[in-house]
């Protein structure tokens, strides 16, 4: 062999390397940048932020990355990425069901979406956890038993046995059949007058003493008829 053969076989043999690599990295999934388009149930459909590419990328239905304990309300335009997995992920996203094995999967078809931060989100306390949603947020056990609904307008808190708040020694509790507020003191106001239990005690305390010690004087020929036959304990607590 000449060395010229020699030199084309080396050329030769690097190009079909190259394009074997070329072909590979083709037929691999990428890491690209895409935008919400709307949301369907658990899933998203997503167009990719690219531009000038050789070839038009179509709209996908993807998996949104995250567990189903929580769900993202994912709006149009909102930005991620999407991913591609080594193999089939229909059998755990349920886009198609089976069961994986260890074919490559074509480029475009084991991706999922994952959001990323965006510098125009609104500004946050960066100490502690935000949770918001557009028209509220949910909060739930599997089974709907015990609910809490935030709204812009109103929050809903439903439970089948009993809701309790504790601050400090105050305690509201609420139950199906009944509830109760207890504290060292506390103060009732709206719009026509304000009272508190210390007055509304002292006052029927002032109630009871004049009812068991009062006399007429007028009916029985101005004389007194003395003080009331039968006692008034004005019991109202327990």
């Amino acid at each position: 062999m000449s060395i010229e053969q020699k030199l084309n076989f080396s050329r030769n043999l690097n190009t079909f390397a190259d394009k074997k690599v070329e072909t590979a990295l083709q037929v691999s999934g990428k890491i690209l940048p895409v935008s919400v388009v709307s949301q369907s149930g658990k899933m998203v459909t997503v167009s990719f932020d690219l531009h000038e590419t050789p070839f038009l990328l179509p709209q996908l239905t993807v998996p949104i990355f995250g567990p189903q304990y929580i769900r993202y309300p994912m709006q149009k335009g909102d930005k991620g990425i999407v991913i591609p997995a080594d193999t089939y992920l229909g059998g755990v996203s349920g886009l198609g069901g089976g069961v994986a094995d260890l074919t490559p999967p074509a480029n475009l078809s084991a991706l999922f979406f994952l959001p990323i931060s965006n510098t125009e989100w609104q500004d946050v306390d960066g100490q502690v956890v935000t949770v918001y949603g557009p028209d509220g947020v949910t909060l739930r056990d599997s089974g709907s038993n015990t609910t809490f609904l935030l709204k812009p307008d109103s929050i809903a808190i439903s439970t089948p046995d009993s809701f309790t708040v504790t601050v400090g020694g105050t305690v509201f509790s609420l139950t199906g059949s009944k509830w109760s507020l207890s504290g060292e003191a506390g103060h009732l106001q709206d719009s026509v007058a304000s009272t508190s239990p210390a007055i509304m005690h002292a006052g029927w305390q002032s109630l009871l003493t004049w009812l068991n010690s009062h006399e007429h004087s007028n009916g029985n020929d101005g004389n007194d008829t003395g003080g009331p036959t039968s006692t008034f304990n004005g019991s109202i607590t327990e």
